[in-house]
């Protein structure tokens, strides 16, 4: 299990053989005992973070947990990112059949200690306003004043969200959602087989919209997805308002027809063409008749 805070992108690391609420907590705890109870906790989806037990936990302690969008792990960059160089730093110490669990120690003291690439100091500093030693040799430098590279590191970390956020969505072309509650939309769903469509053929109908998050329900269920999951059907194509104007139009423009009692003399006269018609010249040398 991973915990990291995302101002100072200082992680924490559990190992654990069960996900289960049972499991997850006691690790959490001990984390807070270390660090101290965070005023958030952002978490997945996953089964700990949904039961009953764990929303007892976080009432008793008194943060607020926050679930982020299902089916949308960059709402958790910051850990999901984390997740993959730890796992490749396990994966590393297992093909070279070294202890996984005492390589896993010294990547977090390595990466404590190193300056993150968006804050340009590193976590241990930016959580704790001191160095943290490892056996890598260090230069004696004068000592620092943390209320200034909080400072910097601040403006900095700004900076770079607003670069990352541009270049991503210029990478997507986002651009400012439309959606809103009442608007008949489908939703896109796991590509199970090569014939399964990307969007769920069931219409849905938005009912609340939260920034990104946007909640849909239709007669079978209700979904919470990100904006960018949901696709808007036109009026023209919404099956529901076909129906209504197709009804209204068959009232409209078929009124009750009235008896033409003249209507049976009348009779259309038969049409011929005028145009003058030649016989082909491979014809010439048979008795042919035109009718």
């Amino acid at each position: 299990m991973v915990v990291i805070d995302e101002y100072s992108r200082f992680p924490e690391v559990e190992i654990l053989t069960s996900t289960s609420a049972r499991a997850v907590i006691p690790k959490l705890d001990a984390i807070f005992s270390r660090q101290g109870i965070p005023d958030v906790l952002k978490s997945d989806n996953g089964p700990p973070f949904t039961s009953l037990e764990f929303k007892k936990f976080a009432e008793h302690l008194g943060f607020q947990h926050r679930r982020i969008t299902p089916c949308w792990p960059k709402a958790n960059g910051e850990a999901e990112r984390f997740m993959r160089t730890l796992g490749k730093s396990i994966r590393t110490a297992t093909v070279e059949a070294r202890n996984w669990k005492q390589d896993l120690y010294k990547f977090l003291r390595q990466y404590r200690a190193t300056p993150h690439s968006t804050t340009n100091i590193s976590p241990c500093e930016a959580l704790n306003q001191r160095k943290l030693k490892t056996t890598l040799p260090e230069p004696d430098l004068p000592r620092v004043i943390y209320d200034d590279i909080q400072r910097k590191m601040e403006r900095r970390d700004a900076e770079q969200k607003s670069k990352q956020k541009l270049y991503a969505d210029n990478k997507s072309r986002a651009r400012e959602s439309s959606l809103s509650p009442g608007m008949v939309v489908l939703v896109k769903q796991p590509k199970q087989n090569k014939l399964s469509t990307p969007f769920d053929p069931n219409p849905f109908v938005v009912k609340e919209k939260k920034g990104t998050m946007v909640t849909a329900s239709n007669d079978l269920k209700t979904v919470t997805r990100n904006s960018s999951q949901f696709k808007v059907i036109p009026p023209e194509l919404n099956p529901e308002r076909n129906q209504e104007k197709q009804g209204n139009e068959a009232q409209t423009e078929n009124p009750p027809s009235v008896a033409n009692p003249n209507q049976d003399e009348i009779t259309e006269s038969l049409r011929r063409s005028n145009r003058q018609r030649r016989q082909p010249a491979r014809f010439t040398d048979y008795v042919t008749t035109i009718n």
